[in-house]
């Protein structure tokens, strides 16, 4: 994608472009952001522009062509002179950095400027930022390495006194709206309900999948539901042994979607509009459930599943604790 079809961030577009226009790139840029903002996308604009077979002679394109086949390779993953690296398991391994330390010295086999991309840079083990930093400290100048990082602070400080740092921030909603009619054109509910649940990052925006949160959505409203009423004891415990037999990511994962479910209710309950809340298109579904447990309820609740998620830190049974857990909101509704 060419600088001109990425929105947000116009600030870090126009510095990468004046790069561009004077003809020569940092050696080493970071690129610090929350996942999702787009760092990756600008870090392949820039490399294409650098790279296009439509820039000037002697120089740089302000922007790619996205149509040449420099373009089309770097899109793909298959051009010689663009390299990304990501996390080997865990972590960037020395054996990672050693081996950009041997390729960045080299001139570039194809195109104007070699592009290394380190993604997850905070996952960087110590003595591999130890061999990165030696490469940083001569580096070649048709060589950039650019370090994607949701957490800047984690990198060592010598990487980042050499470094020039952009700093990138998700799109607005009604940016993201935009921005997937445009791109990935969709039903306008879904667009307003993504732009909503990903808060404006594109990355997760285009990734995430709509029918699998909304069945998962669907059953967490029946379960707050059945605890508005106080009764089943039966059901809750049923309820409690689906949620704690799954592994420990998904359940964080529903635990996170039912703190987001009882915002929405706290708002509803409190007044606010249902153009206020995330899960709009569940609105006629979650107002009359709001209205039903009401403000203090609502309070109550969101403290036993925060209770809850802190005992999960210590590593009790998972489905112990959501028995409990949920047995107990079921008393606060009798």
């Amino acid at each position: 994608m060419s600088f001109s079809k990425l929105i947000g961030n116009p600030r870090n577009k126009q510095i990468l472009q004046r790069l561009l226009e004077r003809g020569r790139i940092n050696s080493t840029l970071i690129f610090a952001g929350p996942d999702g903002v787009g760092k990756r996308q600008f870090a392949l604009a820039l490399a294409k522009a650098a790279n296009c077979q439509k820039a000037p002679a002697g120089g740089f394109a302000i922007d790619s062509c996205d149509e040449c086949p420099v373009c089309r390779r770097i899109d793909a993953g298959t051009y010689g002179d663009v390299t990304v690296i990501r996390p080997d398991g865990q972590f960037i391994k020395i054996a990672q950095t050693r081996e950009l330390a041997e390729e960045v010295y080299f001139r570039p086999r194809e195109g104007r400027q070699r592009f290394f991309i380190i993604d997850e840079a905070d996952r960087l083990r110590e003595e591999a930022a130890n061999s990165l930093l030696k490469t940083l400290e001569e580096p070649p100048p048709t060589s950039t390495m650019i370090l994607l990082t949701s957490r800047p602070d984690a990198l060592l400080l010598t990487i980042r006194s050499r470094a020039q740092r952009l700093n990138f921030t998700a799109l607005s909603v009604a940016g993201m709206e935009k921005f997937l009619a445009e791109n990935y054109p969709r039903p306008e509910p879904d667009a307003a309900l993504l732009a909503r649940l990903t808060e404006g990052r594109i990355g997760q925006a285009t990734a995430f999948d709509l029918p699998v949160y909304r069945q998962e959505r669907r059953t967490l409203i029946e379960l707050l539901e059945l605890l508005a009423t106080g009764e089943n004891r039966f059901r809750l415990l049923k309820a409690a042994e689906y949620l704690g037999k799954k592994e420990r990511e998904d359940f964080e994962r529903q635990l996170d979607l039912i703190a987001s479910l009882l915002r929405d209710l706290f708002l509803l309950a409190a007044g606010k509009s249902s153009d206020s809340i995330v899960n709009l298109d569940a609105a006629d579904r979650l107002a009359p459930l709001a209205q039903k447990i009401g403000l203090r309820r609502l309070m109550s609740w969101a403290e036993k599943f925060d209770e809850l998620r802190a005992r999960l830190r210590i590593n009790i049974n998972r489905q112990v604790a959501t028995e409990a857990a949920l047995l107990g909101l079921g008393e606060l509704s009798r």
